[in-house]
């Protein structure tokens, strides 16, 4: 009876289909995909001499030369795609350093040798398999031992992805899994029924699970420039630093990125991201460093340079460097890349994945300078450590009482006097002392604490003002900065006026300040916010103004009472130009019929300028830093007295 070569026709036909399709999505990048095509190339091999081998036997003639050639390329390549597969599932879950070392090595690679030397010897002794007279072919006593080696694979694999099986997801860990199970059963099936041979065929539905599952490049690879994504690059780090390995991080990132965009267009920018793409790894490669490449967008490379050359990463980022000043050619135009380029060693300068985040989010935010940067220079452990912590630390001061709202006066020129202040709110955290508001409140926003914050901050300031200690000092009202966030909630002016009923406050005791830069998102449910509490009596005041891009038709729009100048404006002394800005500026609010704060006065200096150009109120430690309630109130008593 001839062996039917169905299954095997077909597990060929799935293997190249799934070779091409590796290939046409660009999964040729990156050590993962580099592995996976060596696993799919060996298998084909395997597969086409394993049709060969069943070709040559359903002849029933004595083809010694070609069956035992067929045949012994298909042990061979089958052993060896057993290897492959299993050094891929080993680098997916990031655990080769486990295998790393000249016994490690070779301990690994026996069962493939002694392999290789039976298959040698079985040319001259069949101790594997035999060609009868017939042509028959027949197993010998030593085909079990390449059955076993294949076990041998399968057990290490199996036994690598069930301990880092945390490292993956659900759906990649069944789809790594599942080809075990699949492969040994039709193994199993295959040596009883050695008729209907299935083994190829099953080992192609299990790559093809693989395929579909694992090697997506809508997970893995950017397709603008065929890198390996975020999640990837996340994952990455994350495996090395909790397997212990000493890795270097290469980060690159273009500070003229929005501006490339904009010149040269979305098109050209997306050809332009490729061959940057392109020259990267090429420069990798032309060296030979196992390095890994990854995009994550916004203009942000980054590539990570394994322990063994680790230590290349400063000469490396050099050229890098010296390459990407060439600029780039446009229309016959010379475009300038500005780059900048940090080495970042971990765990050595930074140990977790989302310090190692945030740190490269801060490198793409700093100035252009040209030069190579180095993390152990700029990182400061306990920053990021309090950023990694800043929900528990808000939580937390919520339960221990570590917030409190400090205040800091604002002096009338007019009066000679403070007449108002501005509620200011500080967290003290036992591990990290104080926290500056310009950490915990982006925190508080993206977690959504800062509702509750704003709501706490309220209510401390309507506690006071409805103090006999208000009533005394001679201040007319408190400022309250309101975020974003709050703006643009639909329960803000109710809360509002909630908390204001509660403590009997006056509308004109309270002041709230939105920011130019809240101001500019005019959302429908902000404008209903701020249109409600105008009603109501609030006054409203547009802080920092001319940090943003500010509009004078946006600011006239909208029922401000009061603006207060960001503390650029008090470098006025600085040129003439600056001067001219400062007094065009003045003189618009004051035609708008709005009353002026200037912010961050510090000499004396500056006080009696901005009095001469008819400002109308100061703010600044040229008078008092914010204060605590008990000091603040002493420092109004002691100036209101005079």
């Amino acid at each position: 009876m001839d062996k039917i070569l169905y299954f095997d026709y077909a597990a060929f036909i799935l293997f190249i289909l799934i070779l091409i399709s590796t290939v046409m999505k660009r999964m040729t990048r990156g050590k993962l995909n580099r592995y996976f095509i060596v696993v799919l190339i060996t298998a084909i091999f395997a597969t086409a001499f394993d049709i060969g081998a069943i070709a040559y036997d359903n002849l029933r003639e004595r083809h010694v030369f070609a069956q035992y050639f067929f045949h012994t390329g298909y042990l061979l390549f089958h052993i060896v795609s057993a290897l492959m597969y299993t050094i891929y599932v080993i680098n997916i879950v990031d655990a080769m350093y486990r295998f790393i070392g000249k016994v490690k090595s070779i301990l690994l690679v026996l069962p493939v040798i002694v392999c290789v030397v039976m298959l040698a010897v079985n040319f001259f002794y069949p101790v594997v398999f035999s060609i009868e007279a017939d042509g028959e072919y027949k197993r010998s006593m030593l085909m079990m031992c390449l059955y076993i080696a294949s076990f041998i694979y399968m057990f290490i694999g199996f036994t690598v992805v069930v301990r880092y099986r945390r490292r993956l997801s659900r759906r990649s860990l069944v789809s790594i899994i599942s080809i075990f199970p699949i492969v040994i059963l039709a193994v199993i099936r295959q040596i009883f029924v050695p008729m209907i041979p299935i083994e190829m065929f099953a080992n192609s539905v299990g790559l093809l699970f693989v395929a579909l599952f694992i090697q997506s490049p809508e997970q893995m690879i950017s397709s603008t420039t065929g890198l390996n994504k975020l999640t990837r690059y996340m994952a990455d780090v994350d495996n090395a630093l909790d397997n212990g390995l000493n890795i270097s991080i290469i980060m690159i990132s273009f500070v003229n990125d929005k501006a490339l965009r904009g010149m040269i267009g979305v098109g050209e920018y997306h050809k332009f991201l490729r061959e940057i793409s392109d020259k990267l790894v090429s420069m990798g490669q032309s060296r030979r460093y196992n390095t890994e490449w990854y995009y994550l967008g916004n203009g942000m490379f980054r590539c990570v340079m394994d322990h063994k050359i680790a230590d290349q990463a400063e000469k490396f980022a050099k050229c890098i460097n010296e390459e990407l000043k060439k600029g780039y050619d446009y229309n016959d135009m010379l475009i300038n890349i500005l780059a900048n380029i940090c080495i970042a060693r971990c765990p050595e300068d930074i140990d977790n994945v989302d310090a190692v985040m945030s740190f490269g989010a801060e490198v793409s935010d700093r100035e252009y300078s040209g030069e190579i940067l180095y993390a152990r220079d700029l990182y400061s452990r306990e920053h990021y450590d309090l950023i990694r912590d800043l929900d528990v630390v808000i939580d937390s001061a919520f339960v221990d009482g570590r917030f409190e709202v400090y205040y800091q006066p604002i002096y009338s020129i007019e009066e000679g006097k403070y007449n108002s202040a501005e509620a200011l709110l500080r967290l003290y955290d036992e591990k990290y002392g104080y926290v500056r508001p310009d950490i915990f409140i982006p925190a508080a926003e993206q977690s959504g604490m800062i509702h509750k914050i704003g709501r706490f901050v309220l209510e401390e300031v309507c506690r006071f003002i409805a103090s006999d200690r208000f009533a005394k000092s001679g201040l007319e009202y408190i400022e309250v900065n309101l975020s974003v966030i709050q703006c643009m909630s639909s329960e803000l002016a109710g809360d509002v006026e909630e908390i204001m009923n509660k403590y009997n406050i006056s509308p004109e005791q309270l002041n709230l300040e939105i920011t130019e830069t809240a101001a500019a998102y005019a959302q429908n449910t902000m404008m209903r916010n701020i249109e409600n509490l105008t009603d109501s009596g609030i006054l409203f005041s547009l802080d920092d103004f001319g940090t943003g891009y500010s509009n004078m038709k946006r600011i006239a729009s909208m029922p401000f009472a009061i603006v207060k100048l960001d503390k650029t404006f008090t470098e006025m002394n600085d040129s003439e130009k600056m001067l001219k800005i400062v007094k065009d500026t003045i003189s618009m609010v004051k035609d708008m019929n709005m009353r002026i704060v200037v912010e961050g006065v510090e000499t004396k200096e500056s006080f009696e300028a901005f009095s001469e150009l008819g400002v109308d109120y100061i703010q600044g430690y040229y008078f008092s830093k914010p204060l605590p309630l008990k000091k603040f109130i002493a420092e109004v008593e002691s100036v209101n007295a005079c």
